[in-house]
């Protein structure tokens, strides 16, 4: 562990975080690349969904055979081979014939990429010693600000004729920039030692369970309330499409300020109080948003809600791994089962019970969720 006071920000952290940027930049993509994809195959909705599905379920075979990748072939050859395999996958997909080659790529590059931010998790943790929490926040800090480039890219590919397929080149470019700056420093940050702790490694603590519940939970919360809050907000008094996106915008601006706090906060405060605080702002602005008395009072809500659910994951993670530092890699991965399950599961529930019950109705599952991580968080046991 490192005995710094401060967060020794090195080449070879740097390189993790754009590691870690990258790899979020192509998992936001899909989303926004989906409706060229059903224009261009004529699909359906079902089909169409089923290319973000098949994401989550790549990211829980990753975290349920990346452990044992990482301990054949050392997290070197995760980080970079999971790189390139996302490469390997991103390139299939620009090929595709047919909806089935796209979701089999999606599916390639979904456990590849998984499989090297298990590595990546685990290598900030490795490097920023007593300061992980901090350092993983900035890293997911990071990987929001390229997801957040992704729809531009889409937007240039429109502008310039070369359509989604943008994407190929623009990655290709910045993996290559990536390694050509980043493979000597990292290699030699990484250390020998923690290698052969992983492959000695046994069970996981007990304690383990409860955060990664905790993970689950706060990503399924998540993607509860970003995934459907354009639809929420169409129902506000004179409310339109145009007003309804421009108001979850302020879920994702919200979710990259504080991170950025957070970041700043987290050698101060710690994890768990910081986890604590972001579950009680969520409880505080989820009632705003969820009336939807009016514009403004329904953008800070959907604001503050933002704020605290972009906590959820990387403080968490600082949790779970803060519980076997020598197993980091198989945490990490662990934590890629809980985040996909989420994924694959949540939207798809809650918008089964708004079938049947209304939106607003099935919304009422966000403050049950939040009580339940507060329980959590709250309880105390050895293990």
């Amino acid at each position: 562990m490192s005995s710094h006071s401060r967060l020794n920000r090195t080449p070879a952290l740097w390189v993790l975080y754009a590691l870690l940027g990258l790899y979020a930049f192509f998992q936001n993509a899909i989303g926004p690349a989906v409706p060229f994809l059903r224009a261009e195959f004529h699909l359906d909705y079902t089909m169409a969904a089923l290319h973000m599905s098949v994401y989550a379920i790549g990211m829980i075979v990753a975290g349920l055979g990346g452990p044992a990748f990482i301990r054949r072939w050392g997290l070197q050859a995760a980080l970079w081979g999971g790189q390139i395999g996302t490469l390997v996958g991103l390139t299939a997909l620009v090929l595709a014939p047919n909806p089935w080659v796209s979701l089999l790529s999606i599916f390639f590059a979904a456990v590849a990429g998984s499989v090297s931010t298990a590595a990546i998790q685990s290598s900030v943790s490795d490097l920023a010693g007593p300061h992980r929490g901090k350092a993983l926040m900035e890293a997911t800090m990071t990987a929001s600000l390229t997801s957040a480039m992704a729809p531009f890219v889409l937007v240039l590919g429109t502008v310039t004729g070369t359509g989604w397929r943008t994407l190929w080149p623009v990655f290709l470019l910045a993996l290559i920039v990536t390694a050509f700056l980043g493979f000597r420093p990292l290699s030699k940050a990484i250390s020998h030692e923690r290698h052969s702790v992983e492959k000695k490694s046994g069970r996981l603590p007990r304690s383990f369970a409860r955060f990664w519940i905790l993970i689950l939970v706060g990503v399924a919360l998540e993607w509860c309330i970003g995934f459907w809050a354009t639809e929420y907000l169409r129902g506000l008094p004179g409310g339109s499409v145009g007003l309804a996106a421009a108001g979850a915008g302020t879920f994702q601006l919200a979710a990259f300020a504080s991170r950025w706090v957070s970041s700043r906060l987290t050698g101060k405060w710690g994890e768990k109080k910081l986890l604590l605080t972001a579950v009680l702002l969520t409880g505080l602005g989820f009632p705003l948003y969820w009336s939807l008395a009016n514009p403004f009072t329904a953008f800070l809500g959907l604001f503050l809600c933002g704020w605290g659910v972009a906590n959820f994951f990387p403080l968490a993670l600082s949790l779970a791994i803060g519980t076997s530092e020598a197993q980091a890699p198989k945490i990490a991965s662990f934590a890629s089962i809980a985040a996909g399950l989420a994924i694959l599961v949540a939207p798809l529930a809650l918008g089964a019970l708004a079938d049947r019950w209304s939106l607003s109705n099935a919304l009422l599952v966000v403050p049950i969720g939040l009580l339940f991580m507060l329980g959590l968080l709250l309880f105390r046991r050895k293990g």
